[in-house]
């Protein structure tokens, strides 16, 4: 199988790889980019040829391949589609409260979990790509097809467009642009090109577009050591952002990177080669380049409340836990401060203190807080107590050695439960925002990723899947709560980016839908139909956008 893989890549490589070699330097808008590259044989039996590309995909290979591969482009909309879906009986909490015209809401994806056609175009293998991958044995959905959006994005974005969404967040796939994924390997030229018109095709429509450059698809090579990301990662970042700097206004290096350590990074002490490869990168723009759009990376936050506020021990926990999830990379990057002490008191967490000459390196450079909110959740202490727990790395509750839950302590559920972790739980948004403000003191707040999967949504019929009501209460709670958070509380919130627009693979599964459009999977077409959920979204801005 192997050899065989191999020589099909190799044939199909001849015809479709377009890889480059980096020239010395590049320049554009008059801004020298110096790529600092040793010569590259990129013969056949070169570090970087065609063999060597094809040996990346020796180990992975998929039961499912894309249905096509030629870029659809956007057809004739029925008018049937834009007809608002009925009225809800019961609305949101009418306010005449208001957000700015400048205001940034939209939607938001990832190449991964979206694009489909990981082996097409020359694109290397990413770490994700081993989830549902043959090889893998994982019973999970691999994301060879996902949802074709790597040839059905112009189709997308007019969709988008014709709804009336102005913002789209999306990722580039590190992979497609430099498929060895390391500094000094050639550039994929088609990777290239495509996210070229992905973001002319957003332009054309009226739409801004949002770019993360890593949204957890980092390249094979890299995972072995994340001490190596800040050259790497500065090589990749070069290339796209000199490429695309004049068209886009809001950058993300990484997404969610402050809970990689529980799904992807070997220690602790990678949330620091992160931070390192994000500062680096930042500078690099701001100082180099002379870009002038804004940077920040996203993190994962779903807010820890004690579960008896009456309880000193359940505050604790509670702090401790928003001390690991967000004090270890927030503390440096906004506030100029070391690593909070209780992380570092941890029993072999190996967690290395950061040096004065790091923390002034990291501090300062996010222009704004941008973070994935779903909902809240109750803390309370490990059993054995925080301190015993701590000092004891077998513990089950190690290291965090806090208890998160849903529930209550009279045993209710905070709110109506998703398929997964998510609830509509408005009452605990404005804490949310307001515990960053207060702490970490941004400059503003962007809400990057929020949304709902209804319990086994996927097992309904797609008229059913359509009249998505949870998730349009889910959404219209949330805005209505962030609202108050702006005009009672003084947060600066400057947007909100709905997870997701589409249907996707959520990791390996097709079954948390928290999508805002349904993907037909059965006729090889892959369309896409709205759902009630994207009228009520774009309804609620229409009405709290001032001089919409």
């Amino acid at each position: 199988m192997r050899g065989l893989l191999c020589a099909a890549l190799v044939g199909l490589l001849d015809r479709c790889l377009c890889l480059q070699t980096p020239t010395a330097s590049t320049t554009t808008k008059g801004v020298q980019l110096v790529t600092e590259s040793a010569a590259i044989d990129n013969g056949p039996n070169g570090k970087y040829g065609q063999s060597a590309f094809a040996e990346l995909w020796a180990n992975i290979s998929y039961t499912s391949s894309p249905p096509f591969t030629t870029i659809r482009n956007p057809g004739t909309m029925s008018g049937k589609e834009l007809i608002f879906p009925p009225a809800l009986y019961t609305s949101s909490e009418k306010s005449n409260l208001k957000l700015p015209a400048t205001f940034i809401w939209g939607v938001s994806g990832s190449a991964w979990q979206i694009e489909g056609g990981l082996q097409v175009d020359g694109r290397g293998p990413s770490i994700m790509d081993t989830v549902g991958a043959i090889q893998s044995n994982d019973n999970q959905s691999d994301a060879n097809i996902a949802d074709m959006g790597y040839f059905l994005y112009r189709e997308d974005i007019a969709r988008l467009a014709a709804i009336g969404i102005p913002y789209y967040s999306f990722s580039i796939s590190w992979t497609r642009v430099v498929p060895f994924g390391i500094a000094g390997s050639p550039i994929n030229t088609k990777g290239l090109e495509h996210y070229d018109d992905v973001i002319n095709t957003c332009l054309e429509y009226g739409i801004t577009p949002l770019v993360t450059l890593n949204h957890f698809d980092f390249p094979l090579s890299q995972m072995d050591d994340l001490q190596t990301l800040p050259e790497h990662f500065l090589y990749y970042a070069k290339q796209v952002m000199t490429r695309y700097a004049d068209r886009i206004p809001f950058w993300f290096t990484f997404n969610e990177p402050n809970v990689g350590v529980e799904y992807l990074f070997n220690g602790w002490n990678d949330l620091t080669s992160i931070m390192a490869a994000h500062a680096e990168v930042y500078h690099w723009y701001k100082t180099q380049l002379k870009g002038t759009g804004q940077i920040s990376m996203k993190f994962a936050n779903n807010l820890a409340v004690p579960l008896d506020i009456s309880n000193a021990t359940h505050i604790q926990a509670a702090l401790r836990y928003q001390d690991f999830i967000l004090g270890i990379m927030g503390n440096p990057l906004f506030l100029g401060q070391q690593i909070p002490a209780d992380a570092l008191a941890t029993a072999n967490l190996n967690l290395t203190a950061l040096t004065k000459g790091q923390i002034s390196r990291f501090h300062g450079t996010m222009d704004f807080w941008a973070f994935d909110p779903y909902v809240a959740q109750f803390a309370s202490p490990a059993p054995e107590g925080i301190a015993n727990c701590a000092a004891n790395p077998s513990s089950s509750a190690w290291p965090y050695c806090v208890i998160t839950s849903n529930i209550q302590a009279d045993g209710w559920a905070m709110g109506d439960m998703s398929n997964a972790y998510a609830a509509i739980a408005p009452q605990y948004v404005r804490q949310q925002l307001s515990y960053v403000w207060e702490t970490f003191k941004p400059s503003g707040i962007l809400i990057a990723e929020f949304g709902f999967n209804p319990i086994a949504d996927h097992r309904r019929p797609v008229d059913a899947q359509r009249q998505d009501l949870e998730r349009t209460l889910y959404y219209q709670g949330f805005l209505s709560e962030m609202l108050k958070s702006i005009h009672l509380d003084g947060v600066n919130v400057i947007g909100t980016l709905a997870w997701s627009y589409v249907d996707n693979n959520e990791w390996g599964s097709y079954e948390n839908q928290y999508g805002m459009q349904t993907v037909n999977r059965t006729d090889g077409k892959f369309g896409r139909r709205f759902k009630r959920s994207i009228f009520d979204y774009v309804d609620f801005f229409h009405q709290h956008i001032a001089g919409g």
